[in-house]
Protein backbone atom coordinates (compact mmCIF):
# COMPACT_ATOMS: atom_id res chain seq x y z
CA UNK A 1 0.00 0.00 0.00
CA UNK A 2 1.38 3.21 -0.80
CA UNK A 3 2.04 5.99 1.78
CA UNK A 4 -0.74 8.73 2.23
CA UNK A 5 0.34 12.19 1.09
CA UNK A 6 -0.83 14.97 2.80
CA UNK A 7 -2.74 17.56 1.14
CA UNK A 8 -0.49 21.19 0.56
CA UNK A 9 -2.75 23.08 2.09
CA UNK A 10 -3.03 21.11 5.34
CA UNK A 11 0.72 20.70 5.53
CA UNK A 12 0.84 24.73 4.99
CA UNK A 13 -1.59 25.31 8.11
CA UNK A 14 0.41 22.78 10.02
CA UNK A 15 3.20 24.53 9.72
CA UNK A 16 1.89 28.09 10.56
CA UNK A 17 1.98 29.32 14.28
CA UNK A 18 -1.08 31.21 13.81
CA UNK A 19 -2.76 28.25 13.19
CA UNK A 20 -1.57 26.85 16.32
CA UNK A 21 -2.07 29.86 17.91
CA UNK A 22 -5.75 29.89 16.68
CA UNK A 23 -6.76 26.37 17.64
CA UNK A 24 -5.38 27.14 21.28
CA UNK A 25 -7.83 29.75 22.03
CA UNK A 26 -10.69 28.04 20.21
CA UNK A 27 -9.75 24.87 22.49
CA UNK A 28 -9.68 27.88 25.98
CA UNK A 29 -13.07 28.80 25.14
CA UNK A 30 -14.84 25.37 24.00
CA UNK A 31 -13.24 24.28 28.06
CA UNK A 32 -15.25 27.15 29.50
CA UNK A 33 -17.78 26.16 28.58
CA UNK A 34 -17.98 22.48 28.79
CA UNK A 35 -18.94 22.66 32.58
CA UNK A 36 -21.89 24.23 31.69
CA UNK A 37 -23.06 22.14 29.26
CA UNK A 38 -22.38 19.32 31.57
CA UNK A 39 -24.40 20.97 34.08
CA UNK A 40 -27.15 21.82 31.32
CA UNK A 41 -27.54 18.00 30.76
CA UNK A 42 -28.82 17.44 34.16
CA UNK A 43 -31.65 19.42 34.11
CA UNK A 44 -34.27 17.86 34.55
CA UNK A 45 -37.49 20.25 34.56
CA UNK A 46 -39.31 19.02 37.33
CA UNK A 47 -40.46 22.08 38.23
CA UNK A 48 -42.08 25.57 37.68
CA UNK A 49 -44.55 26.58 34.73
CA UNK A 50 -44.61 24.55 31.67
CA UNK A 51 -43.09 27.02 29.63
CA UNK A 52 -40.30 26.96 32.59
CA UNK A 53 -39.74 23.22 32.28
CA UNK A 54 -39.47 23.37 28.76
CA UNK A 55 -36.63 26.55 28.72
CA UNK A 56 -35.00 24.33 31.83
CA UNK A 57 -35.18 21.55 29.02
CA UNK A 58 -34.11 23.12 26.30
CA UNK A 59 -31.14 24.29 28.33
CA UNK A 60 -28.88 21.51 27.17
CA UNK A 61 -29.36 22.52 23.26
CA UNK A 62 -28.38 26.07 23.93
CA UNK A 63 -25.37 25.19 25.47
CA UNK A 64 -24.53 22.84 23.17
CA UNK A 65 -24.83 25.55 20.64
CA UNK A 66 -22.73 27.91 22.46
CA UNK A 67 -19.97 25.42 22.26
CA UNK A 68 -20.58 24.97 18.20
CA UNK A 69 -20.38 28.81 17.97
CA UNK A 70 -16.80 28.74 19.16
CA UNK A 71 -15.91 25.20 17.49
CA UNK A 72 -17.84 25.88 14.33
CA UNK A 73 -21.17 23.98 13.36
CA UNK A 74 -23.10 23.60 10.51
CA UNK A 75 -26.59 23.96 12.86
CA UNK A 76 -25.97 28.24 12.61
CA UNK A 77 -25.94 28.06 8.44
CA UNK A 78 -28.47 30.28 7.13
CA UNK A 79 -31.61 29.05 4.96
CA UNK A 80 -31.61 29.69 1.07
CA UNK A 81 -33.37 32.87 1.58
CA UNK A 82 -32.72 35.07 4.10
CA UNK A 83 -35.13 35.14 7.28
CA UNK A 84 -38.27 37.95 6.05
CA UNK A 85 -39.65 40.33 8.92
CA UNK A 86 -43.37 38.99 7.26
CA UNK A 87 -42.42 35.18 6.62
CA UNK A 88 -42.69 33.35 3.10
CA UNK A 89 -45.95 32.07 3.17
CA UNK A 90 -46.09 28.12 3.30
CA UNK A 91 -42.01 28.64 3.92
CA UNK A 92 -39.75 26.98 6.44
CA UNK A 93 -40.33 29.57 9.04
CA UNK A 94 -43.93 30.35 8.95
CA UNK A 95 -44.74 26.22 9.12
CA UNK A 96 -42.35 26.17 12.33
CA UNK A 97 -44.17 29.24 13.72
CA UNK A 98 -47.30 27.75 13.11
CA UNK A 99 -46.43 24.60 14.84
CA UNK A 100 -45.10 26.26 17.58
CA UNK A 101 -48.27 28.30 17.86
CA UNK A 102 -50.70 25.06 17.43
CA UNK A 103 -49.43 23.10 20.32
CA UNK A 104 -48.14 25.24 22.41
CA UNK A 105 -49.67 28.90 22.55
CA UNK A 106 -53.44 27.56 21.41
CA UNK A 107 -53.71 24.75 23.57
CA UNK A 108 -57.40 24.40 24.82
CA UNK A 109 -58.87 27.14 22.79
CA UNK A 110 -62.31 26.77 21.16
CA UNK A 111 -61.94 24.64 17.31
CA UNK A 112 -58.44 23.87 18.52
CA UNK A 113 -59.36 19.82 16.74
CA UNK A 114 -59.41 21.37 13.20
CA UNK A 115 -56.20 23.58 13.91
CA UNK A 116 -54.20 20.07 14.96
CA UNK A 117 -55.20 18.22 12.35
CA UNK A 118 -53.13 20.52 10.00
CA UNK A 119 -50.00 19.06 12.03
CA UNK A 120 -49.19 16.25 9.64
CA UNK A 121 -48.93 18.65 6.35
CA UNK A 122 -46.75 21.22 8.49
CA UNK A 123 -44.49 18.54 9.87
CA UNK A 124 -44.03 17.31 6.43
CA UNK A 125 -43.60 20.18 5.02
CA UNK A 126 -40.86 20.95 7.29
CA UNK A 127 -39.33 17.59 6.41
CA UNK A 128 -39.30 18.36 3.13
CA UNK A 129 -37.49 21.75 3.20
CA UNK A 130 -34.74 20.70 5.27
CA UNK A 131 -34.09 18.15 2.47
CA UNK A 132 -34.57 20.62 -0.38
CA UNK A 133 -31.97 22.34 1.43
CA UNK A 134 -29.12 19.83 2.30
CA UNK A 135 -29.93 18.41 -1.36
CA UNK A 136 -28.75 21.18 -2.07
CA UNK A 137 -25.72 22.01 0.07
CA UNK A 138 -24.18 18.88 -0.41
CA UNK A 139 -25.05 18.13 -3.39
CA UNK A 140 -25.67 20.91 -5.42
CA UNK A 141 -29.28 19.60 -5.91
CA UNK A 142 -31.58 22.97 -7.16
CA UNK A 143 -35.38 22.41 -6.59
CA UNK A 144 -38.13 25.62 -6.92
CA UNK A 145 -39.24 24.89 -3.37
CA UNK A 146 -35.23 26.46 -2.23
CA UNK A 147 -37.04 29.69 -2.39
CA UNK A 148 -39.19 28.96 1.24
CA UNK A 149 -35.88 27.38 2.55
CA UNK A 150 -36.37 30.98 4.98
CA UNK A 151 -34.26 30.67 8.48
CA UNK A 152 -31.57 33.21 10.34
CA UNK A 153 -30.09 29.09 11.41
CA UNK A 154 -30.64 26.23 11.11
CA UNK A 155 -30.40 25.85 14.96
CA UNK A 156 -33.58 27.71 15.23
CA UNK A 157 -35.75 25.20 13.34
CA UNK A 158 -34.35 22.47 15.58
CA UNK A 159 -34.91 24.37 18.93
CA UNK A 160 -38.39 25.61 18.20
CA UNK A 161 -39.33 21.81 17.02
CA UNK A 162 -37.30 20.45 20.50
CA UNK A 163 -39.57 23.02 22.34
CA UNK A 164 -42.47 21.71 20.65
CA UNK A 165 -41.72 18.16 21.46
CA UNK A 166 -40.94 18.60 24.94
CA UNK A 167 -44.45 20.14 25.51
CA UNK A 168 -45.77 17.18 24.21
CA UNK A 169 -43.98 15.27 26.52
CA UNK A 170 -43.96 16.99 29.84
CA UNK A 171 -48.05 17.85 28.85
CA UNK A 172 -49.57 13.94 28.16
CA UNK A 173 -53.31 15.18 27.71
CA UNK A 174 -52.02 17.37 25.12
CA UNK A 175 -50.01 15.31 23.73
CA UNK A 176 -53.15 13.05 23.08
CA UNK A 177 -55.32 15.45 21.72
CA UNK A 178 -52.86 15.65 19.34
CA UNK A 179 -52.63 12.04 18.65
CA UNK A 180 -56.02 12.08 18.02
CA UNK A 181 -56.20 14.73 16.07
CA UNK A 182 -53.67 13.65 13.16
CA UNK A 183 -55.02 10.34 13.34
CA UNK A 184 -53.15 7.23 11.46
CA UNK A 185 -51.73 10.00 9.25
CA UNK A 186 -49.42 11.24 12.53
CA UNK A 187 -49.08 8.31 13.54
CA UNK A 188 -47.27 6.78 10.63
CA UNK A 189 -45.31 10.16 10.36
CA UNK A 190 -43.92 10.04 13.80
CA UNK A 191 -43.75 6.34 14.57
CA UNK A 192 -44.00 3.89 10.95
CA UNK A 193 -41.77 6.04 8.55
CA UNK A 194 -38.38 5.73 8.50
CA UNK A 195 -35.83 8.54 8.88
CA UNK A 196 -34.84 10.60 6.00
CA UNK A 197 -31.46 10.31 6.32
CA UNK A 198 -30.61 11.55 2.46
CA UNK A 199 -29.36 10.09 -0.54
CA UNK A 200 -25.97 11.01 0.33
CA UNK A 201 -25.70 9.37 3.89
CA UNK A 202 -27.31 6.24 2.40
CA UNK A 203 -24.77 5.76 -0.16
CA UNK A 204 -21.93 6.17 2.98
CA UNK A 205 -23.81 3.71 4.60
CA UNK A 206 -23.92 1.11 1.58
CA UNK A 207 -19.63 2.07 0.87
CA UNK A 208 -19.13 1.17 4.76
CA UNK A 209 -21.08 -1.80 4.68
CA UNK A 210 -19.55 -3.39 1.53
CA UNK A 211 -15.80 -2.09 2.81
CA UNK A 212 -16.91 -3.86 6.69
CA UNK A 213 -17.92 -6.77 4.83
CA UNK A 214 -14.72 -7.48 2.89
CA UNK A 215 -12.14 -9.25 4.82
CA UNK A 216 -9.51 -8.42 2.17
CA UNK A 217 -10.27 -4.46 2.63
CA UNK A 218 -6.62 -2.18 3.33
CA UNK A 219 -6.71 0.73 5.78
CA UNK A 220 -7.23 3.09 2.48
CA UNK A 221 -10.22 1.59 1.33
CA UNK A 222 -11.71 1.86 5.37
CA UNK A 223 -10.37 5.56 4.70
CA UNK A 224 -12.12 6.12 1.74
CA UNK A 225 -15.01 4.92 3.28
CA UNK A 226 -14.49 7.39 6.20
CA UNK A 227 -13.82 10.21 3.87
CA UNK A 228 -17.60 9.31 2.34
CA UNK A 229 -19.19 9.35 5.34
CA UNK A 230 -17.24 12.73 6.47
CA UNK A 231 -19.12 14.44 3.26
CA UNK A 232 -22.41 13.00 3.94
CA UNK A 233 -21.87 14.42 7.40
CA UNK A 234 -22.79 17.63 6.44
CA UNK A 235 -26.41 16.65 5.50
CA UNK A 236 -28.31 17.98 8.76
CA UNK A 237 -31.64 17.29 8.08
CA UNK A 238 -31.94 14.13 10.08
CA UNK A 239 -30.29 15.69 12.86
CA UNK A 240 -32.56 18.65 13.01
CA UNK A 241 -35.32 15.99 12.73
CA UNK A 242 -34.02 13.90 15.48
CA UNK A 243 -35.36 16.25 18.24
CA UNK A 244 -38.96 16.51 17.66
CA UNK A 245 -38.96 13.00 16.78
CA UNK A 246 -37.00 11.62 19.78
CA UNK A 247 -38.81 13.88 22.13
CA UNK A 248 -42.32 12.46 21.43
CA UNK A 249 -41.01 8.97 21.00
CA UNK A 250 -39.99 9.41 24.78
CA UNK A 251 -43.09 11.11 25.32
CA UNK A 252 -45.33 7.94 24.44
CA UNK A 253 -42.21 5.72 26.56
CA UNK A 254 -42.61 7.62 29.83
CA UNK A 255 -46.45 7.62 29.54
CA UNK A 256 -46.63 4.33 29.00
CA UNK A 257 -48.84 2.62 31.88
CA UNK A 258 -51.46 -0.02 33.32
CA UNK A 259 -54.19 2.36 32.69
CA UNK A 260 -53.13 3.59 28.85
CA UNK A 261 -55.24 2.83 26.58
CA UNK A 262 -54.38 -0.23 23.38
CA UNK A 263 -53.71 3.22 20.86
CA UNK A 264 -50.87 4.34 24.15
CA UNK A 265 -49.74 0.84 24.02
CA UNK A 266 -49.05 0.90 20.62
CA UNK A 267 -47.56 3.89 20.40
CA UNK A 268 -45.08 3.07 23.19
CA UNK A 269 -44.68 -0.04 21.93
CA UNK A 270 -43.27 1.10 18.46
CA UNK A 271 -41.86 4.43 19.69
CA UNK A 272 -39.13 1.76 21.69
CA UNK A 273 -38.72 -0.45 18.72
CA UNK A 274 -37.87 2.74 16.65
CA UNK A 275 -35.66 4.86 19.22
CA UNK A 276 -33.67 1.63 19.70
CA UNK A 277 -33.06 0.92 16.43
CA UNK A 278 -31.85 4.78 15.90
CA UNK A 279 -30.18 4.83 18.94
CA UNK A 280 -28.00 1.55 18.61
CA UNK A 281 -27.53 2.16 14.56
CA UNK A 282 -24.01 3.01 14.01
CA UNK A 283 -24.62 4.72 11.00
CA UNK A 284 -27.53 6.40 11.87
CA UNK A 285 -26.49 7.75 14.79
CA UNK A 286 -23.98 9.64 12.63
CA UNK A 287 -26.96 11.10 11.17
CA UNK A 288 -28.94 12.09 14.56
CA UNK A 289 -25.80 12.58 16.82
CA UNK A 290 -26.19 14.76 20.14
CA UNK A 291 -30.30 16.00 19.25
CA UNK A 292 -31.20 12.56 19.73
CA UNK A 293 -29.03 12.09 22.80
CA UNK A 294 -30.75 15.12 24.21
CA UNK A 295 -34.14 14.15 23.58
CA UNK A 296 -32.97 10.35 25.61
CA UNK A 297 -32.03 11.75 28.80
CA UNK A 298 -34.96 10.94 30.50
CA UNK A 299 -34.82 7.52 29.85
CA UNK A 300 -31.18 8.41 31.15
CA UNK A 301 -33.09 9.40 34.15
CA UNK A 302 -35.20 6.57 35.17
CA UNK A 303 -33.73 3.59 36.26
CA UNK A 304 -36.89 1.51 35.32
CA UNK A 305 -37.48 3.14 32.20
CA UNK A 306 -33.75 2.46 31.22
CA UNK A 307 -34.16 -1.13 32.32
CA UNK A 308 -36.92 -1.61 29.85
CA UNK A 309 -35.21 0.28 27.39
CA UNK A 310 -31.76 -1.78 27.66
CA UNK A 311 -33.54 -5.26 27.82
CA UNK A 312 -35.35 -3.87 24.84
CA UNK A 313 -32.04 -3.85 23.06
CA UNK A 314 -31.00 -0.17 23.92
CA UNK A 315 -27.83 -0.78 26.51
CA UNK A 316 -25.30 -0.11 23.47
CA UNK A 317 -27.21 3.26 22.96
CA UNK A 318 -26.06 3.94 26.32
CA UNK A 319 -22.78 2.81 26.33
CA UNK A 320 -22.46 5.03 22.78
CA UNK A 321 -23.57 8.10 24.92
CA UNK A 322 -21.12 7.85 27.07
CA UNK A 323 -18.27 7.22 24.53
CA UNK A 324 -19.30 9.91 22.06
CA UNK A 325 -21.47 12.08 22.99
CA UNK A 326 -22.29 15.47 25.42
CA UNK A 327 -23.76 13.59 28.25
CA UNK A 328 -20.85 11.48 28.56
CA UNK A 329 -20.91 12.70 32.56
CA UNK A 330 -24.78 11.51 32.59
CA UNK A 331 -24.23 8.09 31.22
CA UNK A 332 -21.25 7.29 33.15
CA UNK A 333 -23.33 8.23 36.17
CA UNK A 334 -26.49 5.69 34.94
CA UNK A 335 -23.53 2.75 33.74
CA UNK A 336 -22.55 3.27 37.35
CA UNK A 337 -25.81 2.56 38.29
CA UNK A 338 -27.20 -0.11 36.28
CA UNK A 339 -28.90 -2.78 37.69
CA UNK A 340 -28.00 -6.46 36.25
CA UNK A 341 -31.04 -6.93 34.98
CA UNK A 342 -30.33 -4.19 32.04
CA UNK A 343 -27.96 -7.09 30.62
CA UNK A 344 -30.92 -9.24 30.02
CA UNK A 345 -32.83 -10.11 26.92
CA UNK A 346 -30.01 -9.13 24.43
CA UNK A 347 -28.79 -10.04 21.33
CA UNK A 348 -25.76 -11.07 19.69
CA UNK A 349 -26.59 -7.50 17.21
CA UNK A 350 -26.85 -5.30 20.92
CA UNK A 351 -23.81 -7.40 22.31
CA UNK A 352 -21.92 -6.48 19.43
CA UNK A 353 -22.70 -2.61 19.33
CA UNK A 354 -21.92 -3.05 22.40
CA UNK A 355 -18.16 -4.13 22.35
CA UNK A 356 -18.20 -1.81 19.38
CA UNK A 357 -18.62 1.43 21.42
CA UNK A 358 -16.64 -0.05 24.12
CA UNK A 359 -14.18 -0.58 21.34
CA UNK A 360 -14.34 3.06 20.49
CA UNK A 361 -13.88 4.47 23.69
CA UNK A 362 -10.46 2.25 23.95
CA UNK A 363 -9.11 4.17 20.82
CA UNK A 364 -10.38 7.35 22.69
CA UNK A 365 -8.77 7.31 25.29
CA UNK A 366 -5.94 4.34 26.41
CA UNK A 367 -6.36 0.95 26.97
CA UNK A 368 -6.23 2.03 30.82
CA UNK A 369 -9.17 2.41 30.20
CA UNK A 370 -9.77 -1.45 30.55
CA UNK A 371 -9.04 -1.69 34.00
CA UNK A 372 -11.90 0.74 35.72
CA UNK A 373 -15.58 -0.28 37.09
CA UNK A 374 -17.58 0.85 34.01
CA UNK A 375 -15.33 -1.69 31.73
CA UNK A 376 -15.08 -4.27 34.13
CA UNK A 377 -18.37 -4.37 34.77
CA UNK A 378 -19.63 -4.46 31.35
CA UNK A 379 -17.27 -7.47 30.62
CA UNK A 380 -18.34 -9.27 33.65
CA UNK A 381 -21.95 -9.12 33.00
CA UNK A 382 -21.94 -9.70 28.99
CA UNK A 383 -19.70 -13.08 30.15
CA UNK A 384 -21.96 -14.06 33.17
CA UNK A 385 -25.10 -13.48 30.75
CA UNK A 386 -23.88 -14.50 27.52
CA UNK A 387 -20.61 -16.82 28.19
CA UNK A 388 -17.47 -16.33 26.30
CA UNK A 389 -19.40 -15.97 22.18
CA UNK A 390 -19.79 -12.11 22.58
CA UNK A 391 -16.19 -11.40 23.57
CA UNK A 392 -15.14 -13.84 21.14
CA UNK A 393 -16.59 -12.21 18.41
CA UNK A 394 -15.49 -8.50 19.30
CA UNK A 395 -11.81 -10.26 19.68
CA UNK A 396 -11.80 -10.44 15.51
CA UNK A 397 -9.80 -7.60 14.52
CA UNK A 398 -9.99 -6.49 10.60
CA UNK A 399 -7.86 -3.44 11.66
CA UNK A 400 -4.66 -3.17 13.62
CA UNK A 401 -6.11 -0.33 15.48
CA UNK A 402 -8.39 -2.30 16.89
CA UNK A 403 -8.35 -2.68 20.46
CA UNK A 404 -6.64 -6.34 21.60
CA UNK A 405 -8.33 -6.46 24.86
CA UNK A 406 -11.60 -8.99 23.92
CA UNK A 407 -8.85 -11.58 22.29
CA UNK A 408 -6.81 -11.11 25.25
CA UNK A 409 -9.74 -11.65 27.98
CA UNK A 410 -11.78 -14.44 25.92
CA UNK A 411 -8.43 -16.17 25.44
CA UNK A 412 -7.60 -16.16 29.22
CA UNK A 413 -10.94 -16.73 30.48
CA UNK A 414 -10.92 -20.13 28.61
CA UNK A 415 -7.84 -21.16 30.54
CA UNK A 416 -8.90 -20.17 33.69
CA UNK A 417 -8.79 -23.13 36.55
CA UNK A 418 -12.60 -23.37 37.78
CA UNK A 419 -12.01 -23.01 41.71
CA UNK A 420 -14.49 -24.68 43.59
CA UNK A 421 -16.51 -25.75 40.49
CA UNK A 422 -17.33 -21.92 40.38
CA UNK A 423 -17.38 -19.78 37.22
CA UNK A 424 -15.24 -16.39 36.95
CA UNK A 425 -16.05 -13.75 38.79
CA UNK A 426 -15.58 -10.25 38.77
CA UNK A 427 -12.40 -9.88 40.72
CA UNK A 428 -11.15 -12.16 37.92
CA UNK A 429 -11.98 -9.60 35.61
CA UNK A 430 -10.54 -7.04 37.47
CA UNK A 431 -7.19 -9.19 37.82
CA UNK A 432 -7.15 -10.18 33.86
CA UNK A 433 -7.58 -6.75 32.54
CA UNK A 434 -5.34 -4.52 35.07
CA UNK A 435 -2.36 -7.56 33.78
CA UNK A 436 -3.94 -6.53 30.25
CA UNK A 437 -2.86 -2.86 31.06
CA UNK A 438 0.05 -3.62 31.92
CA UNK A 439 1.15 -6.01 29.59
CA UNK A 440 4.76 -5.52 27.89
CA UNK A 441 4.07 -4.13 24.26
CA UNK A 442 5.52 -6.59 22.50
CA UNK A 443 3.67 -9.40 24.16
CA UNK A 444 0.67 -6.79 22.90
CA UNK A 445 1.72 -7.21 19.46
CA UNK A 446 1.45 -10.75 19.52
CA UNK A 447 -2.09 -11.36 20.95
CA UNK A 448 -2.99 -8.11 17.95
CA UNK A 449 -0.97 -10.27 15.08
CA UNK A 450 -2.34 -13.36 16.12
CA UNK A 451 -6.19 -12.20 15.55
CA UNK A 452 -6.24 -9.78 12.47
CA UNK A 453 -7.29 -10.56 9.10
CA UNK A 454 -4.74 -11.22 6.30
CA UNK A 455 -5.89 -7.71 5.05
CA UNK A 456 -4.94 -6.29 8.37
CA UNK A 457 -1.60 -8.37 8.59
CA UNK A 458 -0.42 -7.07 5.15
CA UNK A 459 -1.45 -3.19 6.69
CA UNK A 460 0.44 -3.70 9.74
CA UNK A 461 4.17 -4.60 8.12
CA UNK A 462 5.08 -1.16 9.47
CA UNK A 463 3.64 -1.09 12.76
CA UNK A 464 4.53 -4.97 13.92
CA UNK A 465 7.09 -7.13 14.06
CA UNK A 466 10.11 -5.03 14.32
CA UNK A 467 11.66 -1.69 14.68
CA UNK A 468 14.93 -2.47 13.84
CA UNK A 469 15.88 -0.56 10.48
CA UNK A 470 16.65 -2.67 7.63
CA UNK A 471 15.24 -5.86 8.80
CA UNK A 472 15.81 -8.49 6.11
CA UNK A 473 12.65 -10.30 6.42
CA UNK A 474 10.47 -7.27 6.71
CA UNK A 475 12.08 -6.26 3.58
CA UNK A 476 11.52 -9.47 1.45
CA UNK A 477 7.78 -9.49 2.97
CA UNK A 478 7.39 -5.85 1.75
CA UNK A 479 7.98 -7.13 -1.62
CA UNK A 480 5.52 -9.68 -1.19
CA UNK A 481 3.04 -7.63 -0.16
CA UNK A 482 3.64 -5.24 -3.57
CA UNK A 483 3.53 -8.57 -5.58
CA UNK A 484 0.34 -9.71 -3.74
CA UNK A 485 -3.22 -9.86 -5.99
CA UNK A 486 -6.05 -9.47 -3.73
CA UNK A 487 -8.55 -12.19 -3.87
CA UNK A 488 -5.17 -14.66 -4.35
CA UNK A 489 -4.42 -16.62 -1.23
CA UNK A 490 -0.73 -18.28 -1.03
CA UNK A 491 -0.62 -20.27 1.93
CA UNK A 492 2.80 -20.67 2.38
CA UNK A 493 3.21 -16.56 1.97
CA UNK A 494 0.75 -16.35 4.67
CA UNK A 495 2.50 -18.62 7.05
CA UNK A 496 6.02 -16.34 6.56
CA UNK A 497 3.38 -13.35 7.10
CA UNK A 498 2.11 -14.87 10.77
CA UNK A 499 5.26 -16.20 12.06
CA UNK A 500 7.31 -13.10 11.56
CA UNK A 501 4.46 -11.11 13.13
CA UNK A 502 4.28 -13.64 16.01
CA UNK A 503 8.08 -13.81 16.93
CA UNK A 504 8.03 -10.00 18.06
CA UNK A 505 10.02 -9.81 21.32
CA UNK A 506 10.47 -6.48 23.46
CA UNK A 507 13.34 -5.02 24.43
CA UNK A 508 13.43 -6.44 28.41
CA UNK A 509 15.56 -3.51 29.73
CA UNK A 510 12.78 -1.14 28.77
CA UNK A 511 9.70 -3.38 27.36
CA UNK A 512 9.07 -0.26 24.28
CA UNK A 513 10.27 -1.81 21.30
CA UNK A 514 9.89 -4.98 19.68
CA UNK A 515 11.69 -6.73 17.42
CA UNK A 516 11.52 -10.55 15.45
CA UNK A 517 14.86 -11.63 16.09
CA UNK A 518 17.61 -11.56 18.50
CA UNK A 519 19.86 -9.87 15.66
CA UNK A 520 17.39 -7.49 14.74
CA UNK A 521 18.01 -6.51 18.33
CA UNK A 522 21.40 -6.43 18.04
CA UNK A 523 21.78 -4.48 14.91
CA UNK A 524 19.39 -1.94 16.40
CA UNK A 525 20.66 -1.49 19.68
CA UNK A 526 23.14 1.51 19.31
CA UNK A 527 19.84 3.19 17.65
CA UNK A 528 17.87 2.71 20.73
CA UNK A 529 20.33 2.56 23.70
CA UNK A 530 19.88 6.36 24.38
CA UNK A 531 16.02 5.91 24.35
CA UNK A 532 16.21 2.47 26.29
CA UNK A 533 18.40 4.55 29.12
CA UNK A 534 15.87 7.79 29.08
CA UNK A 535 12.89 4.77 29.86
CA UNK A 536 14.43 2.82 32.41
CA UNK A 537 15.17 6.18 34.29
CA UNK A 538 11.29 7.27 33.67
CA UNK A 539 10.55 3.79 35.01
CA UNK A 540 12.46 4.10 37.89
CA UNK A 541 11.01 7.54 38.96
CA UNK A 542 7.77 6.09 38.51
Amino acid sequence: MPPMSIPPELLASLKDDNFWRSLEAITKKAEKVMPELTAASHKRGDSGTLDQRIEDRSEFARMGMKLAAITGSALLDPGCVPRQQVPVPNGMTHCVDLVNKIVRKDSGRPGQRAELAKLPYLLKRIRHLLRVFYNFKVGQRVHPDMAFCDWRQTFDVGLTLHQVGLCLQLDPPRLRAVMEAGGRELEAFLLDEEMDVGDFRKAAMLVEQRVAADVEAEASEHMAANNIEQAAGKDLAAHVMAWFYGDVSVAFILNEGADSTPDEKRWAQKAMKRLVRWSTSATLRGSLGDSLTDTMRPIYWSTPVLTRFCQAGGLAALFGDWVNSSCRDLCEDALKELPDTAWEKQTSASLAAITRELQAKLNQETDEIADTPIFIDACFSMYTHYGLAPLQKAGRRESPQDPVVFYYLAHHLKRLPPPANTAPQRADFARLLADYTAMPLSMRKRYGWANLTIAGRWDSLDSYGCEAEGCPELAVLEQLRARRVRGVREPAVERRLEEWGSKAMACKACGRVAYCSAACQRNHWPTHKPECLEHRKANRRV
